[in-house]
This record gives structure tokens, C-alpha cells and sequence, in this order.
């Protein structure tokens, strides 16, 4: 049989196998985040016909005689180019420019992607909406000035609900490094929203306002330990102390009034009376400079959740409000994960890739670092598929088809020839 006939056929399979690629990238054009692939060919194995001969002093060499046997899918590239970005306008969509993944935790496995288009469960998780995986990240506690201890901690799934409380200090303290606190003028100032709302002891020098959760010192603050640190001890939501400047004047009388406070049973309070009906504490006298502290607050001053966004490091800032004072703290950070070769990812469905023995070892951190793009807010990665691109593979893909089906014919003519010989 003739040789080209199976030549032909690996070079119509081969066509088939690109046109099947073609007609994938053509299907996810608008799939977030989706990467295009390719397909390279190259030579089978030749026959050799006659071998190289060496040059002689007198005779020159001669080339190899070889016949090629057809060609074979060489590779099947993904092209990890990024796509463009759409803005959608929603608070927990996040694009990562430049190179990196998100981490996801999916039915147990950790996979990669970078579809950005996020939500969240009743539970308050941030998930990928199509298959409920968990985003994961790293989250602060009570003290959202902690360094975040990139691989040698644990990744968790990131979790807020607005509405929510920010996260009670644990064991009733927090230790403030003194780098963390901002001069403003004279003063040093350090504002965490877990503290509206609540009463705490505060070194001397220093001054706890709990509708706005700052803490004042009118001098720089010395701490104790390495790094230096001031301790805000037996933190409290069930007893507040209210400052004069909390009260208003009205008449002869001095008046609080917070709705949060409606329905509470306070305890007793010097010189003064509170209203359930209302929320409204009234004082006959101006309060005292030392403040009034009220009991039985259970909580109902502390600040929840009014809204979150994201910014350029992944980081996750919540806004927290009471209704008398509002104060930001950050919530989580995005997790990114980077590949010495994203093309040797493995793509699992679902937008998903798994790492693979020709991807390397995920190195995960904080976006804008060690290489890692940053994330671009309340937007989306669309598809990096070119359809002008696609449409003239389809073309070539098209027409080499046809060129192999073509040879097939052509061999067969001359076959037939051969058989029309014994009738000649």
C-alpha cells in the first residue's frame, strides 16, 4: 500500500484534534477567566531510503534519502496570557493582574483559578458561586495590625457577614504594637471597631472612647516586651462609661440617646434615668468629668458589619458602625498562589486547575508581592481567546483538511491504476 495513505490519515486526525481545540476556545470565549490553547504538530518517524555518504578526495558526500511517515500532535499548549478586565461593580469581585491564582478549597482538594466572580453563603463564606468551593486567605483576629505569617500558617476560608460583630479580643485583651498607633498632632492615636461600644482598662495616659473605638494618648506611649506593646485589658461590652461629651444639653437636663439601647435593662445610674421605650439615658445634672458608667449594655453599643471592599493587595476591609461612630478594620487577605509554570497546570473543570509534577510546588503569599499581580476590585478576568485568531486557525485547520483528504484521493486513483493494469 501506498505510504502517503497513512500519511494522510495522521495529518486528518491531527487536523481533527486542532479543530476540537479551535472549537473549545471558540465555546469559552465569554467564560471568566479562561485560558486558550493550542496545538502544535510535528514529524513521525522517516524511512530511510539510503544513508549520509562521507566525502571522499575524490567524491563528494551525499545526503540521506529519507520519506517522512506523517506527522503527530506535538503538544496541546494553555496560553496564560491575561484576559481583559470587565467591572461589574460588585464588592467581592476581584481580578488579579498580572501573574497568579487564587487558592480554592473544592469537596476537600485545593485547586486554582482565576475566575474572580465571587459570593457568599448564608454562613457568610466567600465562595465560587458554581460550585460553592471556599476562597481561602488568611483572617485577623480582634488586632488587625498582626503580620500575617504567610506559610506557616495554615490557609482558611475567608468568612465576614454584614451585620456581623468584629471578632471579641480573646481573653479580654489586646496588645497594640506602638508602631501602630498614628500622631495626630501631640496626640497617638489607635482606632479598632472591636472596641466600640465596650469599656476597658487603659495605661495611664491614655483615654478609651468607646462610640468611635479610639484609643488617645496625649503623650508617645512606652510599651513593655519586644516589640514594645500597650496592653488594653478586661475588655467589656456589658458596662460602658459615658463621656460628658457624650451627652446633650437640653434645658436643665443632660440627654444620651442611642436606639441600640432600646429594650435594654440598665442598672442603676447616679443622678440620672434611662428609658427602655427610647434608648434615652437623662441625667438632672451635668455628668461628671470622670463620665457615668452604665451596666447591663449586654453588648447592644458594639458595631457590626455595614460593608466591605477589597484593594489592590487582596486585602478585605470591613466598615463597622453602631450608629453613633464607625470605624474600619481589615477582615482577610486573598491568598495567591504563583507557579514556576502556570502552562503545566492541569485544568480540572469548573475554571479550576491542579498543580502537576511539570507545574512546580504552589508558592502561595499576599498579592503585589514576591511577583504576584495585584488585584484589581470589583471586577473580573474575561476569556483571553481572540476570535479573529480563532476564526483563521479554523481557516488553516480547515484547508489542511482538505489537503489530506485530497492525498487520500489522490493515492487511491493511482491504486486504482494498478488494479486497471490486469484488465489492459
Amino acid at each position: 500500500m501506498l505510504r502517503s495513505l497513512y500519511s494522510a490519515i495522521s495529518g486528518l486526525k491531527n487536523h481533527q484534534i486542532k479543530m476540537d481545540v479551535v472549537g473549545n476556545n471558540i465555546a469559552n470565549v465569554n467564560t471568566t477567566g479562561f485560558k486558550r490553547s493550542r496545538v502544535t504538530f510535528s514529524t513521525m518517524l522517516s524511512q530511510t531510503m539510503k544513508g549520509a555518504g562521507s566525502p571522499s578526495a575524490n567524491q563528494g558526500g551525499t545526503n540521506p534519502a529519507q520519506i517522512g511517515l506523517g506527522s503527530m500532535v506535538s503538544s496541546i499548549d494553555q496560553i496564560m496570557t491575561p484576559g481583559s478586565s470587565q467591572n461589574t461593580g460588585k464588592s467581592t469581585d476581584a481580578m488579579i493582574q498580572g501573574r497568579g491564582f487564587f487558592v480554592f478549597r473544592n469537596a476537600g482538594q485545593i485547586v486554582y483559578g482565576r475566575a474572580g466572580a465571587f459570593s457568599q453563603d448564608q454562613n457568610g463564606y466567600l465562595i465560587d458561586p458554581g460550585t460553592g468551593a471556599f476562597v481561602l486567605g488568611q483572617m485577623w483576629g480582634a488586632n488587625d495590625r498582626e503580620v500575617l505569617e504567610w506559610g506557616s500558617t495554615p490557609l482558611t476560608p475567608l468568612r465576614f457577614n454584614v451585620g456581623s460583630y468584629p471578632p471579641e479580643p480573646e481573653g479580654d485583651k489586646i496588645d497594640i504594637n506602638i508602631a501602630d498607633f498614628v500622631q495626630n498632632g501631640s496626640n497617638y492615636e489607635y482606632v479598632n471597631p472591636a472596641l466600640i461600644g465596650a469599656s476597658a482598662d487603659v495605661p495611664t495616659g491614655g483615654t478609651l472612647d468607646p462610640t468611635t473605638g479610639k484609643i488617645t494618648f496625649t503623650s508617645a506611649p512606652t510599651g513593655t516586651g519586644t516589640p514594645p506593646v500597650v496592653s488594653i485589658t478586661n475588655i467589656d461590652y456589658d458596662e460602658l462609661t459615658l463621656t460628658p461629651g457624650d451627652f446633650v444639653q437640653k434645658g436643665s437636663v443632660y440627654v444620651y440617646e442611642n436606639p441600640n439601647l432600646v429594650g435594654a435593662t440598665l442598672g442603676t445610674i447616679p443622678g440620672g434615668s434611662f428609658d427602655p421605650k427610647t434608648g434615652t439615658i437623662t441625667l438632672t445634672a451635668a455628668p461628671p468629668s470622670a463620665g457615668v458608667t452604665v451596666t447591663g449594655v449586654d453588648g447592644r453599643l458594639r458595631a457590626k458589619l455595614d460593608e466591605v471592599t477589597i484593594d489592590g493587595n487582596g486585602i478585605i476591609t470591613g466598615i463597622y458602625s453602631n450608629g453613633k461612630g464607625s470605624a474600619s478594620r481589615r477582615i482577610g487577605q486573598l491568598a495567591i498562589a504563583n507557579f514556576a509554570n502556570d502552562a503545566g497546570l492541569q485544568n480540572v473543570g469548573n475554571n479550576f486547575y491542579a498543580a502537576t509534577n511539570n507545574s512546580g510546588i504552589a508558592d502561595i503569599g499576599a498579592a503585589g508581592t514576591a511577583g504576584r499581580g495585584n488585584i484589581i476590585p470589583n471586577s473580573v478576568e474575561m476569556s483571553n481567546v481572540d476570535l479573529s485568531q480563532e476564526f483563521t486557525d479554523m481557516i488553516v485547520t480547515q484547508r489542511g483538511f482538505q489537503a489530506n483528504s485530497r492525498v487520500i484521493t489522490v493515492s487511491d486513483s493511482l491504486l486504482q491504476e494498478l488494479i486497471d493494469l490486469k484488465r489492459g
